[in-house]
């Protein structure tokens, strides 16, 4: 038993290190120089209408110093906007324009078309044996992650 789990575990461990690396190879703000960061940035600001730097740095696990200088990249960029609040003119805004809009919907089209080729090539039945088991190890490390707070 004990040595079938270690057999598994190298396997595993060789298979996430081949992904981790095609992953970067192939990331998918490449192409429009984002980083990580940016990208996931814009994903979560697509999601909501406006949000406060502390709001994302509590959903991204970055610092709030390293929040404000992707944030400040990205205004640059034209791709998000800071507005003071009304109601208190000490809370920034972070608001997603239509070019970040336009930019994060072409990386998700780019990445979507690239998923959907890997799914079919898995078939029908694989790919929803292969999306019910990432949902199971993602709920895993979910609750391991509530366990530790």
């Amino acid at each position: 038993m004990e040595s079938s789990m270690n057999e598994q575990f190298e396997s595993f461990e060789e298979v996430m290190s081949r992904l981790q690396q095609i992953m970067k190879m192939h990331y998918p703000g490449k192409d429009s120089g984002l980083t990580a960061s940016q990208l996931f940035i814009l994903r979560l600001l697509m999601h909501s209408e406006q949000a406060k730097a502390s709001d994302i740095a509590r959903a991204s696990g970055l610092s709030p110093g390293a929040v404000t200088q992707v944030c400040d990249e990205l205004v640059k960029e034209g791709l998000v906007q800071r507005t003071r609040s009304q109601d208190d003119r000490r809370v920034v805004h972070i608001q997603i324009t239509d070019e970040g809009r336009a930019v994060f919907q072409k990386i998700r089209q780019t990445r979507s078309d690239k998923i959907k080729l890997i799914l079919t090539r898995l078939g029908d039945h694989d790919a929803k044996e292969f999306v019910r088991i990432i949902g199971r190890v993602v709920d895993i490390v979910e609750l391991e992650m509530d366990g530790q707070r």
